[in-house]
């Protein structure tokens, strides 16, 4: 137990899975959580004791480590034969007297790879590892990042400047959702530590010492350099990573990503203790983050320019339900068929287009499957029977990488399912390669095809841009037995395709040759047949029939007999069964690095092999937006797409349209028409209680998002500019654990519209003002409302102050328009209660003149004596500020000397 107590207490944090012998057991505490989480049963003996046997290591780390564990996985790397060896020689105390026993990998949530021992990661989303670096200037952060998915090895470093809300931070964690966030410990702002806390809820959080875990960035580029970029005696970096770097000295930061290229330090020195670094680094590519709203901000300076994609913060991804487990849009458009075309999916999702030119390849491309129907499910059912390509090519990348084959410690243990993971690893390999040679068909089907795009990502030059991989598969495909390797778990290489293989057995030839020669002149001398004898290291014995044993001389020793032959060895006979194990022990050291380097061979060609994924996960985006827009049961029609000019202003028509999430066919839809048809850029939305206007905002908003993505929308017509970003005020929520009340969010929300929106953006904006007394809610919501409205960007503004429909009525930029709803009541009886409101759901133009809010309550159950009450108190309300309206109407005719007017307004007061 002294050895399980040393390594216990470098990894406190993790349950120990220990090895001995054929199974893992947990000891201690780990078997607690073994029996409590696993279904172990204790063993007997004096202290907690549990286990598994290896065969079972997949399913049993998955299972803790989907529950929110660290799991670390520690092998034998010698056997007790080794042991007892290693003893013999010396110098050994009594503590060595145990096997050697090693951590050979560290797994939680952010750090699943795929290996033969743990397979396939459970969940095709990504489970992306976050490192956030701050740097605190009083009034605002300053953050270094660095996001990793370690199942693929992609690095997304970024440096930006935030505001005191964390915008851009809460951007990047709603659009890269993190399952594990790794910070600075001592360094994170309390502003930064409560974004955390309430976005961040079900993320593992981890902190990092100064350091030794956050290294300076010198020494992060110069670990980077000597460890796994050096070779042949000089620095190979990546081409990706050079941008991240100086010119001047490569092992200096650029100044911008100063604090990016540290969290890129801590993600490796986290990854190295992981016993992970020589996986994922290996086969890293580095991409810049920008925030969306920085990306393009020197192009929006004119309303004609456009960013590259749409911006959507958290607030806009939240509040429109645009990703999410249930009910999102995310969730009712994905028809994907592959696991890398969902997580690109959801990346597109998050950033629609803004360029034109790529929206309407896409939408010609979904007509195209649209307009062949049969095509695009034969697409779709070859699209399915592809396996996870981009993690199974980087898996490939590390079974053949020489650093970590060599020397990881999983290179030093003792696997007793060693045949079965080796057998594993060959049929993933061969699963991958008939799955390259099943996408290579793609090209039959689309070649023809009138979608500029399919063609593009189907086909190779000089028709599209797909690479051609052709003689990468007839090469692998042709280099061994693919049924037999499957069968025996052995890659046994045809002539050619190995010069070390094909050395070592034209060596055993050579040998064989000579045995069959030395076996010619023996017949020959004793004058009969004579016939080799025996196996493994006897083998090679002469088997001389009786009658002629006689003729054997000094030369030849007896072995054995058996009855009418004698078996005789020869000074020969030793000399080439010894060169034969030589040679035999020679092609079994080639044979068994051989599959490293057919892996090693295939993973040459990484960047091709990934850009076959890329353009297939993109078939699959288009092929999933084609099946939503077929399998839906009303109209769905492909939008028509215009690009902002100083000539056009920008509006949205969208005819008898529906909500692309919810599939009733009861469902009402509407007609919105924004800056369109004499509707105003505004336009004033008004309603009862429950009416259907969050709702009307959601649907706006949610099809203009669909429509850039280049799918069919439910609607009969659709027309629109496109827009640049979507603003979001909806709702009416509090954030305890940033100790934000209900009015500071709403006025948090206003303001990133009032500092960022343009004349090409879209924005809602629900009941605003709702958090705080009338009179202030008011004068801010009529503020708010008369700003965008000379700003002239798209705006649906619902609201229950009608005051604001009053004083905006006649207002140039703004359209009045409502739910409509049906009223009933007994005209006899001055009673709520007696009151009915149907909703019709309908939008039409014009106000509406009351919200219905005792309706509401009453539905809701509040007690009737309770609405009555509420209903006088109102009735008097309104009685006394109409009173106090005609009043000052009097006071204003009679200080401009307007009799008539005068006159007017008491004549038609009650």
């Amino acid at each position: 137990m002294r050895q399980w107590w040393e390594i216990k207490s470098q990894h406190f944090d993790s349950v120990l899975f220990f090895k001995v012998g054929k199974f893992y057991e947990l000891y201690h505490m780990d078997a607690v959580v073994g029996v409590n989480e696993l279904g172990f049963s204790y063993m007997k003996g004096d202290f907690a004791h549990s286990g598994f046997p290896e065969s079972a290591f997949a399913r049993m780390s998955t299972s803790l480590v989907e529950r929110g564990y660290k799991v670390a996985r520690v092998e034998q790397t010698e056997t007790p034969e080794m042991m007892a060896e290693r003893v013999r020689k010396g110098g050994a105390s009594k503590f060595d007297k145990v096997v050697k026993r090693e951590v050979c990998q560290v797994t939680n949530k952010g750090t699943v790879t795929c290996s033969a021992q743990s397979g396939q990661p459970s969940k095709s989303d990504a489970a992306y590892m976050l490192i956030i670096i701050e740097k605190d200037n009083e009034k605002y952060s300053e953050y270094g990042i660095c996001f990793l998915e370690t199942s693929v090895g992609e690095f997304h470093l970024g440096q930006f400047i935030d505001d005191n809300l964390c915008s851009r931070l809460l951007t990047l964690l709603a659009c890269y959702p993190p399952v594990l966030v790794l910070h600075e410990r001592g360094m994170i702002t309390e502003r930064t530590r409560k974004v955390m806390a309430s976005a961040l809820s079900g993320a593992l959080k981890e902190a990092l010492a100064p350091n030794s875990q956050v290294w300076p960035v010198k020494k992060c580029l110069q670990i980077l350099a000597e460890k796994y970029y050096h070779k042949d005696g000089q620095t190979i970096w990546p081409q990706d990573i050079k941008q991240f770097l100086s010119e001047s000295d490569n092992l200096s930061p650029v100044e911008k990503y100063e604090l990016g290229v540290k969290a890129l330090g801590a993600a490796v020195c986290y990854l190295r203790n992981c016993c992970l670094d020589q996986q994922v680094i290996s086969r890293a590519r580095y991409f810049v983050y920008n925030p969306p709203d920085t990306e393009q901000k020197q192009d929006i300076q004119t309303k004609c320019n456009l960013p590259e994609h749409m911006i959507l913060d958290a607030i806009t991804l939240y509040n429109l339900r645009v990703v999410g487990p249930d009910g999102s849009l995310l969730s009712k458009i994905d028809h994907c068929c592959t696991a890398f075309g969902k997580r690109l999916l959801r990346q597109m999702i998050c950033a629609p287009s803004c360029v034109l030119s790529v929206i309407k390849k896409r939408q010609e491309a979904v007509e195209y499957f649209l307009d062949n129907p049969v095509l695009l499910q034969e697409i779709r059912k070859k699209l399915s029977q592809l396996p996870d390509l981009e993690r199974h090519i980087a898996q490939i990348h590390t079974n053949g990488n020489y650093t970590y084959n060599k020397l990881h410690p999983d290179s030093r243990a003792i696997f007793y399912e060693q045949k079965t993971y080796v057998k594993r690893k060959i049929c993933d390999f061969i699963a991958t390669l008939n799955a390259f040679e099943l996408i290579t068909q793609f090209n039959g089907f689309l070649s023809e095809s009138s979608s500029d795009l399919l063609r593009q990502i189907t086909c190779t030059t000089p028709i599209g841009q797909l690479p051609d991989i052709q003689d990468e598969l007839i090469f692998f495909k042709n280099a061994f037995d693919h049924e037999q390797a499957e069968k025996d778990g052995v890659i046994v290489p045809i002539t050619g395709v190995d010069k070390d293989y094909d050395e070592a057995m034209d060596n055993i030839k050579k040998i064989e040759d000579e045995l069959a020669s030395y076996l010619k002149d023996q017949c020959r001398y004793f004058g009969c047949e004579v016939t080799y004898h025996g196996n493994d290291k006897k083998r090679f014995t002469l088997e001389v029939p009786a009658h002629a044993a006689g003729k054997a001389g000094r030369d030849y020793s007896l072995e054995g007999q058996k009855k009418g032959a004698k078996r005789f060895t020869t000074t020969t006979t030793k000399y080439l069964l010894e060169r034969m194990i030589q040679a035999e022990a020679a092609r079994e050291a080639v044979l068994k690095d051989l599959s490293r380097r057919i892996y090693e061979k295939f993973s040459s060609h990484f960047d091709k092999w990934n850009a076959v994924v890329n353009c297939i996960s993109i078939l699959d985006i288009i092929a999933c937006l084609a099946e939503y827009s077929r399998v839906q049961s009303f109209n769905m029609i492909m939008p028509t797409l215009i690009q902002p000019s100083k000539d056009i202003e920008p509006f949205i028509k969208f005819e008898e349209s529906r909500h692309p999430c919810i599939g009733d066919d009861n469902f009402i839809p509407n007609t919105v028409y924004i800056n369109a048809n004499d509707w105003a850029s505004l336009s004033l939305l008004t309603g009862p209680n429950m009416g259907g206007k969050s709702t009307l905002m959601r649907q706006v908003g949610l099809l203009t998002i669909l429509a850039q993505m280049g799918s069919r929308i439910p609607a009969d017509a659709a027309e629109l500019v496109l827009v640049d970003r979507i603003f979001t005020r909806l709702g009416a929520n509090d954030d305890i654990l940033t100790g934000h009340s209900t009015f500071f969010v709403e006025m948090s929300e206003t303001a990133t519209i009032l500092n960022h929106a343009t004349k090409n953006s879209l924005v809602f904006l629900d009941e605003l003002g709702r958090g705080t007394s009338t009179y202030d809610g008011t004068a801010i919501a009529a503020a708010v409302l008369r700003h965008l409205a000379t700003q002239g960007c798209r705006t649906m503004f619902s609201t229950h102050y009608h005051s604001l429909v009053e004083d905006f009525q006649s207002f140039e930029n703004v359209s009045l328009g409502h739910m409509a709803c049906m009223v009933e009541s007994d005209e006899q009886e001055n009673d709520v209660q007696q009151e009915t409101v149907t909703f019709l759901y309908k939008y039409i133009a014009g106000p509406c003149p009351k919200s219905y809010g005792f309706n509401a309550a009453r539905l809701a159950g509040i007690p009737k004596e309770i609405t009555s009450r509420a209903y006088k108190y109102s009735t008097a309300m309104e009685a006394a500020a109409y009173r106090r309206k005609v009043f000052i109407n009097l006071c204003i005719a009679v200080k401009n000397d307007s009799w008539s007017e005068v006159r007017s307004i008491l004549s038609n007061y009650e």
